[in-house]
């Protein structure tokens, strides 16, 4: 930016003081994007609040006033302590004479302010922080870009003072001090690290780790790795993004400053206003309450609970006993666990064995009858957890955060006057910092205090681990009938299909409900599946005849499916098995052997086409047992290591087409690659390619990883032969071209997304932008037909949709007319752009040429 500010010093005092204003901009969006990576996560959401609120932002004094709040709002108490260095820096106040750069930056800016508007107060004997800078900055900004035109003469004695304040904040700010990288997680689980500022050396790791947490994204190192939300680069590099506003339904408008380039990001992940999450179910009462002989907040249980004996009694006893402090409910979402718990604890509550049960609720979504709810989490972290306790027990009392851990502390050990004490955790996967939390109470936990956690993942071993699995079928049959009645489909309901149902869940209660809400909708049974065969001598009396049958060939491929119970793709089974190295067959011929035998199972995703195999879980079996003396044994082991790479897929995940399990495939090829392991992978993805189009995007994404830029060069364009209107694949084709510095196949891959496509305006004009500049570079080498017809192609496609155009747009569509030959056709859209923007530099700049080359005629 500061270079671009340098070559603008050298055109004119306009064009020097504007670029000065975006470069103060990009500054103090930086500022704030930083001290923002900062907020640690809270209950509260001040994060999201604040981000929510900047990519709404339609102008810099919002940023300004985010910035404020984030440094004595609310939001600051729960900053990163790298991050109070940043606060302090911005919020330190400096006296007349002091030698700090805080004070050098704001005195110079408001020297500068003071010579455009002799009224503005004087701060020469004022104390100042860089707080007042930011404001300063703002009112010049809005006083001159946003509501003012000013003379030439006062921007030349505005730009020198403005240039060293902001070089003095660009030099000192933290913001900029710190240690930036872009990440991005290669398939092989390994990330590519883009450092832009500071050291990279703490990144560097991750080169050789997998750090599965850290997503695509750019980072901040704030004594540890902060996710920067609101700037978008790429791993090259090529151009920074900030908001800039202009929220239109569901998306806002993101701005380089280098380059003028602006597109649009999607605000999925703002799009709750702040605090409209509502509180879950199961979260905690907001006062103690006596329930039975306790004191407690829990949440009453839940009325349709439907009983499930075995975990019931192994939980209770071990809450009651005097030996295990934590004990750890763990199971998959949606399969019972909080249910479970409030069962039980309501009936220990009846007993004498504890003062009182204090329940923390971090639950983020509830999983209702009629689809999951985001909700708003009780607690995330330890201090929310300290704070909570302490307020539920001693309202009235007002302690420091030490002081209310060790409060919490002294009941977990046993030290309070009071107990003792059953704490409960529900969903602890979503605490912040979990292994901190579950470190810290399985430190302090004492008997007879006990600690009870519900959580979807394990990472910690507790004391006592209970594991929740599908339902029994005797309490599958009680769910099924007690929500059958409820939802009036009892009728509905026959033994067969009840069984099935049971099949297909696999006594999942939550999936359960959601299949019995759908046939209460559909007033029809859906989604049945097969039956489990129980017994060897059944199964050989169902299959062996079929199987003796079968052609060699069929039988391997049944083989294959059976041992990896799971739907597979069937262009990837049989890229698997048609892979250089195995010997040739019929695949085609063999499955439609297995469909007539009934020992194949097919559905097909109706959108993409494509159809997924299984074999019945009955004929699985069979199937494991006749490998075992196979002669193709050591033959499909190897072939099972490639079709398990599409991870298992059910009946349901099937509906999403071919997609996700191509990012699987593609991820564990990488790995292999990366081991050194080069048998044949690439074969199989090229395979799948030439039957399923988008997967040439996922080979051309590998070998861009292999160093091999021509080959995914190659595998773009073919995805695009036969998917020639995908806008994003020729924008990674025009990528990979910048990337080779072949800048005629570039602005050939921009012709064609201008041309198949209706991109946004934005993007025509960026290849309008483009083409002007390669072509006064003279970078592309092309005779004078070719030339003359991609200006004029680009040029009839600008001038279709020109209303679309804003004042930059139509500067370049005129350059573009002057490349043409057309000096009067580019004076027209210079004389437009400046009726829309009286002061745009682009097309005063082009008006200047136009009259330089009139005078030159004459």
């Amino acid at each position: 930016m500061l270079e671009r500010t340098e070559m603008a010093r050298d055109e004119s005092d306009t064009a020097y003081f504007f670029d000065l204003l975006y470069t103060g901009e990009l500054v103090l969006k930086l500022i704030v994007t930083e001290l923002l990576a900062g907020v640690l996560d809270d209950r509260d959401g001040h994060g999201y609040a604040a981000e929510y609120r900047l990519i709404r932002a339609d102008g810099i004094g919002e940023w300004s006033e985010v910035l404020d709040e984030l440094l004595t709002g609310p939001g600051s108490h729960h900053l990163t302590s790298v991050s109070r260095e940043s606060q302090r820096a911005l919020s330190m106040t400096f006296g007349p004479g002091a030698d700090a750069w805080q004070r050098q930056a704001a005195e110079r800016l408001n020297y500068a302010c003071r010579c455009l508007d002799e009224t503005q107060l004087d701060l020469s004997q004022k104390k100042v922080s860089l707080r007042q800078w930011v404001r300063q900055f703002v009112w010049l900004r809005n006083r001159t870009r946003g509501h003012g035109a000013p003379r030439g003469e006062s921007l030349s004695a505005i730009c020198p003072p403005l240039h060293e304040s902001i070089l003095a904040v660009i030099s000192n700010v933290p913001a900029l001090q710190r240690d930036w990288a872009y990440l991005k997680r290669n398939l092989s689980g390994k990330h590519r690290v883009s450092a832009f500022g500071g050291s990279r050396q703490p990144f560097e790791h991750l080169v050789r780790e997998s750090h599965p947490a850290l997503t695509d994204g750019v980072y901040v190192n704030l004594d540890g790795f902060r996710k920067v939300k609101l700037i978008y680069t790429d791993p090259d590099l090529a151009d920074f993004f900030l908001p800039n506003g202009n929220f239109r339904k569901s998306q806002f408008q993101v701005i380089s400053y280098i380059s003028d380039e602006t597109r649009s990001e999607t605000a999925a992940q703002w799009s709750l206003p702040p605090g409209s999450q509502l509180q879950s179910e199961t979260r905690a009462a907001p006062n103690l309450a006596v329930i039975g002989e306790v004191f407690t907040n829990m949440p009453p249980s839940r009325p349709d609970y439907v009983h499930r004996p075995a975990l019931e009694v192994e939980l209770s006893t071990v809450l009651r006993d005097s030996r295990n402090p934590v004990v750890t409910l763990k199971g998959r979402g949606g399969i019972g666990k909080t249910s479970l718990a409030l069962k039980v604890l309501h009936e220990v509550a009846e007993g004498d064995d504890f003062f009182a049960i204090v329940w923390f609720s971090a639950r983020d979504i509830d999983l209702l009858p009629e689809g999951p709810k985001v909700v708003r989490p009780d607690v995330l972290t330890t201090a929310d957890v300290a704070r909570d306790f302490v307020v539920l027990f001693e309202p009235d009392v007002t302690l420091k955060e030490r002081e209310l851990q060790q409060r919490l502390t002294d009941c977990l050990s046993g030290k309070s006057e009071d107990g003792p004490f059953l704490f409960v955790f529900d969903n602890f996967e979503t605490i912040r910092e979990q292994s901190e939390l579950y470190t810290y109470l399985n430190n302090s936990i004492r008997l007879p205090n006990k600690v009870l956690i519900t959580t979807r993942t394990r990472d910690f071993k507790a004391d006592y681990p209970i594991e929740v699995k599908g339902m029994a079928r005797t309490e599958f049959s009680d769910l099924v009938d007690d929500v059958a009645e409820r939802v009036e489909i009892a009728t509905i309901i026959d033994p067969p299909y009840k069984q099935q149902l049971y099949d297909e869940s696999d006594g999942h209660p939550y999936i359960t409900k959601i299949i019995l809400g759908e046939v209460a909708r559909e007033q029809r049974k859906v989604s049945l599946k097969h039956v489990v065969a129980a017994h060897d001598a059944v199964l050989d009396a169902l299959f062996d005849r079929s199987f003796a049958s079968l052609s060699p060939a069929a039988q391997r491929v049944f083989l294959t499916l059976c041992n990896w119970r799971s739907y597979v793709p069937r262009i990837g089974l049989e890229a698997v098995l048609l892979r250089p190295g195995n010997e040739r067959m019929e695949v085609l011929d063999a499955l439609l052997e297995l469909h007539r035998s009934s020992l194949v199972e097919e559905i097909i995703d109706p959108e993409s086409g494509t159809d997924f195999l299984s074999v019945p879980l009955a004929a699985s079996v069979f199937g494991k047992r006749k490998l075992v003396t196979s002669p193709f044994k050591i033959a499909i082991e190897a072939d099972l290591q490639l079709v398990r790479a599409f991870g298992p897929i059910t009946a349901t995940e099937a509906s999403l087409g071919l997609e996700p399990r191509l990012d699987r495939l593609t991820k564990a090829i990488a790995v292999r690659l990366g081991e050194g392991d080069n048998s044949q992978e690439l074969a199989v993805l090229e395979y799948i390619a030439s039957h399923y189009p988008p997967a040439w995007l996922h080979l051309a994404e590998l070998q861009q990883e292999m160093g091999n830029s021509d080959g995914s060069r190659v595998s773009v364009s073919k995805y695009l032969e036969s998917k020639p209107t995908d806008e994003s694949a020729w924008r990674q084709l025009i990528t990979l071209y910048k990337r080779a510095s072949d800048p005629l196949g570039e602005m050939h891959a921009r012709l064609q997304l201008a041309e198949l496509t209706r991109p946004d305006y934005k993007e025509l004009s960026t290849a309008a932008s483009r083409l002007n500049g390669m072509l006064s570079r003279r970078e592309i080498e092309v005779d004078a037909d070719e030339r003359r017809l991609m200006v004029r192609k680009l040029r009839q496609l600008l001038e279709e949709r020109v209303v679309e155009a804003d004042a930059n747009d139509l500067s370049g569509l005129g350059w573009l007319c002057m490349h043409d030959k057309d000096a009067e056709s580019a004076l027209k859209w210079a004389q437009a752009g400046l009726a829309k923007e009286p002061d745009n530099e682009h097309c005063l700049k082009l008006l200047r040429r136009v009259a330089a080359r009139d005078g030159a005629s004459d």
